[in-house]
């Protein structure tokens, strides 16, 4: 086979131009992340305050003193995050002529000779 039969290789001269794969790193996150995640901040509740009661304690004091994150946060753990709604408004006016074809009102269009020559 000579040279000019083959295809010619691609100059494309990206360094390990093969895309990106999102394969291993996309979607939820392991079970056993979120386990050893839940398991290392529940260390951490309980080498700072002593419980978990005494975390909630502190932070509704921080709520009481008027820090504001914290008081939304005690009452989003509480009660849950406040559903969000959107008004909508779908007026529109339609502005549409309305052709009749029942009655004999006929529109003359053609030009008249004398509005032409002046």
């Amino acid at each position: 086979m000579e040279d000019k039969d083959k295809l010619p290789e691609k100059v494309d001269g990206r360094k390990n131009n093969g895309g990106h794969s999102t394969k291993g790193r996309a979607g939820r996150p392991p079970k056993i992340t979120e386990r050893k995640l839940r398991a290392i901040a529940m260390d951490a509740i309980k080498k700072e305050f002593k419980g978990e009661a005494k975390m909630w304690q502190e932070i509704a004091k921080k709520a009481k003193e008027g820090s504001i994150p914290h008081f939304n946060h005690l009452l989003n753990y509480c009660y849950g995050k406040p559903k969000e709604y959107k008004e909508v408004d779908v007026k529109q006016t339609v502005n549409i002529p309305i052709a009749s074809f029942i009655e004999d009102d006929i529109i003359d269009i053609t030009p008249n000779p004398e509005e032409l020559n002046e």
